[in-house]
């Protein structure tokens, strides 16, 4: 519910109605979660945030429609805001979640990984989401003025959300995180303290992400997982990583200072910093 909650905050300091508000949240979110749908179908997930999936449960089918259904219900409410230029920002957002998940499968076990594939899939896939979230208000408000600042805003904040979230991927553990730990690498996805070390030529690491790759994600054994883990922690590509987000969120609060101090404003600055924090 992190999304909707930034769709209500803008709101509230840019002071659309209450009701305006909580329909972009709504929206968002439904649009949101009825992608993660279709990805677990995709990936063929058995776990979602710590519970079963809903294709684990149901067949393919009925979880495809269900997504869909999500989808055409968020449409239906954002249709209720009466604001074609939001209407005509929520079909890019569309368009670019699918186009990040296109570009995601194209490039999944390509080795060498790169690194501008993997920040331009989570712009797709993240940054525009939660830019849609911040900005969305301001468009409804028409404050065009703070409109380019505030989708700057959600854009670092998302990919700042994901390399955080990549990185979680490697010391988190099922009860916090809702998964497993070390589940991107097979799946043909290198992400960024993998690629930082990489970029540094660390030689195990690029052995074991070729031995990965190269059996499309079948071949992960116990001791690589620990020696991948332990060089990413002892030579500083995670703490690398995290840098590179924490930078993200302080130059977020930065832009925070161009809108009128609030209670809204200061709710915005924790959550930016519960971000960076989180273990979730």
């Amino acid at each position: 519910m992190l999304r909707p909650a930034f769709a209500i905050l803008f709101g509230k300091i840019v002071k659309i109605e209450d009701e305006k508000g909580i329909k972009i949240g709504a929206t968002l979110e439904l649009l949101h979660n009825s992608t993660l749908v279709h990805d677990d179908v995709i990936d063929n997930a058995d776990m979602r945030r710590g519970q079963k999936t809903h294709n684990s449960i149901w067949d393919n089918t009925l979880t495809v429609l269900y997504g869909d259904y999500m989808f055409a219900t968020a449409m239906n409410i954002a249709v209720e805001l009466k604001n074609i230029e939001v209407l005509k920002r929520i079909a890019l957002v569309s368009k670019s979640l699918v186009t990040g998940e296109l570009l995601q499968n194209a490039n999944a076990f390509n080795f060498p990984p790169k690194k501008e594939v993997y920040f331009e899939i989570i712009k797709l896939k993240t940054a525009v989401l939660f830019s849609a979230c911040c900005s969305l208000p301001l468009i409804v408000a028409e404050r065009n003025d703070l409109l380019p600042l505030a989708e700057k805003f959600g854009e670092k904040l998302g990919i700042a959300f994901q390399i955080v979230d990549d990185c979680l991927d490697f010391k988190a553990d099922l009860k916090k995180l809702g998964k497993p730990k070390l589940i991107d690498l097979p799946e043909g996805k290198a992400t960024l303290p993998v690629l930082l070390a990489m970029e540094n030529n660390e030689e195990e690491v690029i052995d074991i992400v070729k031995r990965v790759f190269d059996s499309k994600g079948e071949v992960f054994e116990a001791k690589d997982k620990k020696r991948l883990v332990n060089i990413l922690e002892k030579k500083g590509y995670l703490k690398k990583a995290f840098s590179f987000a924490k930078k993200l969120i302080s130059e977020n609060m930065e832009i925070l200072d161009n809108f009128e101090d609030s209670e809204h404003r200061q709710t915005l600055l924790k959550i930016c910093d519960f971000i960076i924090d989180r273990e979730f």
